[in-house]
């Protein structure tokens, strides 16, 4: 029996299709400590957490706590160990008051199998009393604060009495303050005997908080470090590792007037005064890693979310954009990262996703009835230029592969005459070969004179595609790049919020 770790994961291996998303991974948790979990976007730290916590299953490996093996199925499986996890996103029943989401599920009851309420309040007050929290128990949890509500998740988690609690970037929506009793909280936690692994971008909370830190690469763990022995440097280093090679080279064009202007949006909690341009002939990249709020900049400029505040021109034109139909009127598209949600409608044929923007105002008579023959030739148009590989626009686009699909989506902004396309992680799920197809389609269409923005969480995508690369930390744009200048650490340090 191993007597220093209470979690011990070995040579973990995960495979989706053909994506081999964790190769070989080790990672253990001594008992008593707080462990940070770092890499960039796509580096295996989710994949691996869900395997710990049982959402996914491994394809092989050992997982051992209290230094004897176990198998998780099922999120139960790790909840009746003593894994408990608390991700990102806060996850309570609004309606329901802070005692009933402490022991949601796990209610205790008389002997006539009714709930005891008197008895659930004071567990759970005890629970709350232990954090050094005065919460209310009967209060709605929907009227707490964010803060609030993570404190609630964390007493939650504590009702089962954890041995290994996981944290997913926890501070995201905090202020300094709350993130300062938040960490007050998993000190006491640590001292209690509650062993942490804690996921973060942030260098700062790493050198405040942890005693270790793993960093992930490529779905690989790179290496384990004392907190006191690492530097900013020395951890870009190991995220980033060797450049990679791209799958697609960019042809330099000479770039022409100012296309595509953003001056100042705001998006309360998510934007913070972001401006940024796009001249003709060029590609604008926008990266940064998850949740810097570079979703939002696409969204609110499309008309999905409100902004508070910021203006957007095209060519030098003011647009008034409230809604998503205000923004097609304007000739703007947005691409979204959810293909099947957003994106397509899986039951319609290529040649209806195609032509579903176009319907009202090029598509239909005066009566609203659609012009069959022009819906067949625009949809032709648009399949045939951007090279969709299928039997026909007659085909159902839920039985194409994810590359056809996105070319789809694309081609319908192009029927709909688009001068700017907002595109959010265009290649998320697509292979390699359609990667590329991609690209050169969006290369193309900015030397026809339209405005691309692509939002990527991908370092090489960015670098392989981008003229310009403004990147986000927290809300903001904190730097921009050009061509020639970028590389991999550049972004990294940048996203980090290392600027100096």
């Amino acid at each position: 029996m191993d007597s220093k770790h209470v979690l011990l994961a070995e040579g973990i291996n995960k495979t989706f299709g053909e994506s081999h998303v964790l190769k070989n991974v080790n990672f253990s948790l001594k008992y008593g400590e707080i462990h940070g979990l770092m890499g960039e976007n796509g580096a295996g730290k989710s994949t691996l957490i869900k395997i710990l916590s049982g959402d996914y299953s491994r394809d092989s490996g050992s997982i051992t706590l209290d230094g004897k093996p176990i198998i998780l199925n099922a999120p139960k499986d790790a909840i009746d160990l003593g894994i408990r996890v608390i991700h990102q996103e806060i996850n309570v029943v609004k309606p329901l008051t802070v005692a009933e989401n402490i022991f949601l599920g796990n209610y205790p009851v008389k002997s006539n199998g009714m709930i005891d309420w008197e008895k659930l309040n004071q567990q759970a007050q005890e629970v709350l009393d232990s954090l050094g929290e005065s919460i209310s128990v009967k209060t709605k949890v929907g009227l707490l604060t964010i803060a609030e509500q993570q404190i609630v998740e964390i007493a939650k988690a504590l009702s089962v009495k954890p041995k290994v609690l996981i944290m997913d970037e926890p501070t995201a929506a905090l202020n300094d303050q709350e993130t300062s009793k938040l960490f007050s909280l998993l000190r006491k936690l640590k001292e209690n005997g509650v062993s942490i692994i804690y996921i973060t971008h942030r260098f700062s909370e790493i050198y405040e908080l942890t005693d270790q830190v793993t960093i992930m690469r490529d779905g690989e763990t790179v290496d384990t470090l004392n907190t006191s022995d690492v530097t900013d440097e020395k951890l870009i280093k190991l995220m980033v590792g060797k450049e990679k090679n791209s799958i697609f080279m960019h042809q330099e064009i000479e770039k022409g007037e100012k296309i595509f202007s953003v001056e100042h949006l705001c998006v309360e909690g998510y934007v913070n005064d972001v401006s940024f341009h796009v001249n003709k002939g060029e590609i604008v990249v926008i990266f940064g890693l998850f949740g810097a709020g570079q979703n939002e900049v696409c969204r609110s400029i499309f008309g999905d979310i409100r902004k508070d505040n910021g203006k957007v021109y095209i060519k030098g034109e003011i647009a008034h954009i409230n809604s998503v139909k205000d923004a097609c009127k304007y000739g703007i598209g947005f691409v979204s990262d959810d293909r099947k949600n957003d994106g397509i409608i899986p039951l319609l044929t290529v040649k209806e996703n195609i032509c579903l923007s176009s319907l009202i105002y090029k598509l239909s008579s005066r009566f609203g009835i659609i012009k069959r023959d022009r819906e067949k030739s625009l949809a032709k148009k648009y399949f045939d230029e951007l090279g969709v590989n299928c039997a026909g626009i007659d085909q159902k686009i839920g039985s194409l592969s994810g590359g056809n699909q996105q070319k789809c989506v694309i081609g319908r902004w192009l029927a709909n005459d688009a001068k700017v396309l907002l595109l959010n992680m265009p290649t998320r799920g697509v292979d390699v070969a359609a990667r590329a197809e991609i690209y050169r389609t969006l290369e193309k269409l900015s030397r026809q004179g339209v405005a691309i923005v692509i939002v990527s969480l991908e370092m090489p995508e960015a670098l392989s595609i981008a003229d310009r690369i403004y990147v986000m930390h927290e809300k903001k744009i904190v730097g921009e790049l050009h061509r020639e200048e970028a590389n991999q650490e550049k972004l990294m340090s940048y996203a980090l919020g290392i600027t100096s």
